[in-house]
């Protein structure tokens, strides 16, 4: 199992251990398949001889042997969900210091090597729906913007539902364009995930330094999902004593509210340094309130919406002042 984001132990008076810290993501000893990372190799090579000439399906394999990406292991597996490759730019350049990172290490993400045709995409997606999968999906965090490149994503989809009404097309995006984002869903997307480390203008623009867009941007492609009726989901990227700020709970909150009922909002840890991406934040603002009282807050305050934090404690969480 890769490395995770750790936090100390210490033993009370009675010798029992605790700590101030929460899991919020899932057990990765096994993929979202029920596959242990060690039987991913057998699959890739059996795809490998299967389509000896595709590039795409050798990008996937680089992808998932040697990053450990499991969405890429699936489209060898026929299960679940598939990422779809499309080599998109990038329109923001988040700080060294949260910049998307391999699970547990140091070095950044991995781009696909090449552009690859829409008949590629689409061909890659039939095949895996074929084979059982039931998602596939643009705009992987090492992707760059597929709404950077929406003229591709609509070719796409429109030949993926040429082919087949089964399966559920997927786009994960920073929601930076709106009328982009307009033109896709008219062309059969079925859902989408907006990713944000930030809901407040000023600690976002901070934090994603984008480019060619702004916050307002981000909102507006939110509300146009919600609009249209989309299956919504908003990643928020946790990082203790910046997320969990009262004022920056306010700004998701508010935010939030602008989802449809029944929409979700995924929490996840940032894996970042916290002393050099808290030195990222503009302001200081208020004390933290700890991310277990910013997720009871959320849950209150948003229950149209499908909260999934995976909090459970790692030990007995004694009261920290």
């Amino acid at each position: 199992m890769a490395p995770r984001p750790y936090a100390a132990l210490a033993a009370d008076a009675d010798g029992a251990l605790v700590t101030s810290a929460l899991q919020i993501d899932r057990d990765v000893t096994h993929d979202a398949a029920g596959y242990v990372r060690t039987d991913v190799a057998a699959h890739v090579a059996d795809g490998l001889r299967a389509h000896p000439g595709d590039r795409l399906v050798r990008q996937l394999a680089r992808c998932a042997k040697e990053y450990g990406c499991r969405a890429a292991a699936n489209s060898f597996i026929g299960r679940w969900e598939c990422a779809l490759p499309l080599a998109a730019p990038a329109n923001e350049r988040p700080p060294a210091a949260i910049a998307a990172r391999r699970d547990g290490e140091a070095m950044p993400t991995e781009s696909a090597a090449f552009h690859p045709t829409t008949d590629e995409v689409a061909r890659l997606a039939l095949d895996h729906v074929a084979a059982g999968g039931t998602i596939v999906s643009f705009g992987r965090a090492c992707e760059g913007e597929p709404l950077l490149v929406a003229r591709d994503v609509e070719d796409a989809i429109v030949r993926i539902r040429a082919g087949t009404r089964e399966g559920t097309i997927h786009l994960e995006t920073n929601g930076s364009v709106p009328g982009s984002l307009r033109r896709i869903v008219s062309s059969g997307l079925d859902s989408i995930t907006f990713r944000i480390m930030s809901a407040r203008a000023a600690t976002y623009e901070a934090l994603h330094a984008p480019d060619g867009y702004r916050f307002p941007d981000v909102r507006a492609s939110i509300r146009l999902a919600a609009d249209l009726r989309l299956d919504t989901s908003v990643l928020v990227l946790v990082l203790p004593g910046l997320f969990d700020r009262p004022d920056e709970v306010d700004a998701l909150i508010s935010l939030l509210g602008d989802l449809a009922p029944g929409s979700s909002v995924l929490l996840r840890d940032l894996h970042a340094d916290p002393y050099r991406a808290l030195a990222l934040s503009p302001e200081r603002g208020q004390d933290p309130m700890g991310v277990a009282g910013a997720v009871d807050r959320l849950r209150r305050e948003l229950p149209h919406l499908r909260l999934a934090a995976f909090l459970r404690p790692l030990m007995r969480v004694p009261h920290v002042p």
